[in-house]
């Protein structure tokens, strides 16, 4: 009866253990300067380092991140000097060096209608013959897109050239990463209302914190992490740090 006892008092343990949060301590992330997803001179770092940051206050912990460059930033998480890649995408290559948490948020890159154009959705690409689209030369959008030889693709050398020449009527549709085109827009004193960000997205990407497996904590922080996003996301913060951003 006592050995019963004792191995009944220690599953108790083990199973109060593992539900337990990690202690509150500071989390230190590392991540690589991108605007306007994230940025040493952007308000609050950037809505993704906000985002962050309160899941990790909501998970009963404080997190700091440094701007350095992408390479090092990798490779200071995978060897355990820092505790925290923020902001990757997921791929099973990285699975074996890092522990991947929820998705922050979901990247989209897609096209934009100018303002007066009247639509803002198509079921296949082959709707979008009558309309000229704007492409920037040297970026990837989706493999299909790329491969549409049969749109009218207009090709500048940089992304706010064509920002410039959809709210000039110039071009009927611009390829942008969403969030990328609202900041750059801002920037030059457009007014983002008046455009249509068409629907479905020709690509959309996760957005994830990566946790060293050299670290003895590495599952704990990215559970924590989790939970406070999710807790985040039911009392609306995390809305309104989006909101914030995207107004």
């Amino acid at each position: 009866m006592h050995f019963v006892k004792s191995i009944t008092a220690v599953m108790c343990s083990l199973l109060l253990a593992a539900a337990c949060p990690l202690q509150a301590r500071e989390i230190s992330m590392l991540t690589v300067e991108w605007a306007p997803h994230y940025g040493s001179e952007l308000p609050e770092k950037g809505m993704t380092t906000a985002i962050v940051k309160a899941a990790f206050r909501a998970a009963g912990h404080s997190a700091d991140v440094e701007f350095i460059p992408w390479a090092r930033a990798l490779k200071e998480v995978e060897e355990g000097s820092s505790d925290i890649v923020m902001g990757a995408y997921h791929n099973l290559e990285r699975e074996a060096k890092y522990i991947f948490s929820d998705p922050i948020y979901f990247l989209e890159l897609g096209l934009i209608a100018r303002p007066g154009l009247g639509i803002n959705r198509y079921d296949t690409l082959r709707d979008l013959t009558p309309y000229r689209i704007g492409i920037s030369r040297g970026f990837a959008n989706s493999e299909e897109f790329d491969a549409a030889d049969y749109l009218d693709k207009h090709v500048v050398t940089f992304p706010n050239l064509n920002i410039r020449k959809l709210f000039r009527g110039r071009i009927d549709m611009a390829v942008m990463n969403f969030d990328l085109f609202r900041y750059e827009a801002k920037k030059e004193g457009f007014c983002i209302s008046d455009v249509e960000f068409m629907e479905p997205p020709l690509e959309t990407h996760g957005l994830y914190l990566m946790a060293s497996r050299n670290i003895a904590d590495g599952d704990e922080i990215i559970q924590d992490f989790n939970r406070g996003l999710e807790t985040i996301r039911k009392n609306g913060e995390f809305d309104r740090i989006v909101g914030r951003f995207r107004k």
